[in-house]
């Protein structure tokens, strides 16, 4: 086990050190992307088309607006890493299945730790933002656990992707653009209150518009999300991670005859 933990950690900093090699700002990137992206939409929505998110004593202002999207972002950029590495986890590494024994579950692995380590990022900068410019929350100590349902979310879809990635190679063309829908499906950029009231449920079904709304809550409003809703994603997201490592450990047999 301390192996396979020390095996896992040099992968990840391979993996994250290969990513910033010669830039200049390093780590800083994954606080500076979702920020450029943040402006992009204020300026077009809140600007613009004149979007306002509902704040604490009536209509939010630019602030509000930019830090409730740079939450949804951080969420959203973690599974989208997910969803468009995945699938090329074990097809990148072919040496590593035909020619050495290397447990292969540590590749997709890494793909949700080095997203994880983002999302940790994006997460400390939201609470900073809020320190200096708003009144943080103590509530925003249990992101770590009302993220844990993402985390497992991603781990599952990890291995699954990329264990079929290596027998359907055109599931890495079409990550990109189910990403993007799913971006403008999930409410990142706009409020939930947007969505028909009839919809409600689907809000609350899937599991990353939960945990958008769950990081807003606890880091922005200083509420705590329905315990209910976390019950349920928790045991959904084990189900999930469970299925994904069935199905790599079901077609890992076959990685090196299709390499």
């Amino acid at each position: 086990m301390t192996s396979l933990a020390y095996l896992y950690w040099q992968w990840l900093r391979r993996d994250l050190a290969g990513r910033y090699r010669g830039s200049l700002l390093g780590l800083a990137w994954p606080v500076l992307q979702p920020l450029s992206q943040i402006l992009v939409f204020t300026l077009v929505f809140h600007q613009f088309m004149r979007m306002r998110w509902p704040a604490a004593g009536g209509e939010g202002s630019a602030l509000d607006y930019a830090l409730n999207v740079f939450a949804g972002m951080a969420v959203f950029n973690f599974l989208a890493e997910v969803l468009n590495r995945a699938p090329a986890a074990i097809l990148g590494q072919p040496n590593l299945v035909t020619k050495v024994r290397f447990p292969l579950t540590v590749l997709p692995a890494v793909i949700v730790g080095a997203a994880a380590l983002h999302l940790v990022v994006g997460a400390v900068a939201v609470s900073l933002a809020m320190i200096a410019f708003r009144d943080a929350s103590v509530l925003a100590l249990l992101l770590p656990l009302f993220l844990l349902p993402m985390l497992l979310y991603g781990l599952g879809l990890a291995l699954g992707l990329a264990a079929l990635g290596v027998y359907l190679r055109d599931i890495a063309q079409v990550m990109p653009a189910l990403t993007s829908l799913l971006m403008f499906l999930t409410p990142i950029f706009y409020p939930a209150t947007l969505f028909p009231p009839g919809l409600g449920f689907v809000l609350q079904a899937s599991p990353l518009a939960w945990s958008v709304e769950a990081f807003r809550k606890l880091a922005i409003v200083g509420e705590l999300p329905g315990l209910g809703g976390f019950a349920a994603h928790l045991l959904a997201s084990a189900v999930v991670m469970a299925a994904g490592a069935f199905v790599f450990a079901r077609l890992r047999k076959g990685f090196a005859d299709v390499l």
